[in-house]
Formats: C-alpha cells, sequence, structure tokens
C-alpha cells in the first residue's frame, strides 16, 4: 500500500458512530450498577474519649442509619451511647449524639467527620433527583 493510498482512505462513519454508541451504552450500564452511600459532613469533639455531634433534627434518621463514618480518610465503626432531647440554638432545633468510637484523639479536639448512610444503585439516586422523593 502506498502513501497516496493511505491518505485516500475513506472512512465510513457510521462505523465509529455505532462503535462510540456501543462503548458509551457499556459504560453507562457498567456506572449505573456501582452502589454508592450517601454522606452527611459535620464537624464534632471529643469528650471523655467519646465523640460528640451536633445533627439538625430534619437529618436525625442519618445516625441511627449510618454504617460507619470518616475522620481524617480513617474508616471507623460506631456505636450509639445517647442521643440528646431536642435542643435549640440560633433558631436551628438538634439533638446532640454521643458515639463511641475506637480513637486517639485529645481530649477537646475538633475535628470534620463524615456519615455514610444508604448504600443505593445510582441509577436509583438518579431517578430520586430527577422524580423527587
Amino acid at each position: 500500500m502506498s502513501y497516496d493510498e493511505l491518505i485516500n482512505i475513506k472512512y465510513h462513519l457510521y462505523h465509529v458512530f455505532i462503535i462510540v454508541t456501543i462503548i458509551v451504552l457499556i459504560i453507562s450500564i457498567f456506572l449505573l450498577n456501582i452502589k454508592v452511600y450517601n454522606a452527611f459532613n459535620t464537624k464534632g469533639y471529643i469528650k471523655n474519649n467519646k465523640l460528640v455531634i451536633n445533627i439538625p433534627i430534619e437529618n436525625s434518621n442519618i445516625i441511627i442509619n449510618g454504617k460507619y463514618l470518616k475522620i481524617d480518610n480513617k474508616k471507623y465503626n460506631y456505636e450509639i451511647e445517647n442521643i440528646s432531647e431536642i435542643l435549640l440554638s440560633n433558631n436551628i432545633n438538634y439533638q446532640e449524639v454521643i458515639l463511641n468510637i475506637e480513637n486517639d484523639f485529645k481530649e477537646n479536639t475538633i475535628i470534620d467527620v463524615t456519615i455514610y448512610y444508604d448504600l443505593e444503585k445510582v441509577a436509583t439516586k438518579i431517578k430520586r433527583i430527577i422524580y423527587g422523593g
């Protein structure tokens, strides 16, 4: 095959379109079947070797349904020790939650906490966002 023949090769655009479409479908089907957690970010502090966090009332079920939490990219399992009565601060109702976790943090250390809850498929999550509820 000569250089001129290589330059003048006619591409069939519909073949490229079909291949790209099939690749996009396979990738999207794969991605929609991945399971992910919802995440809730908050701050907490260590008191008597226990983690204390304040959670707004509208998110109070998150801590009960939570699977694990992350602090500084380290995964911790937790056990709920106490959930307070409803408290009011700056016109926001919240509950103080005390969690038992295995930690080596200093007393009164303020830390960022991410709680992971509700494992579900990405497709279900997208459907819930689109249709509400």
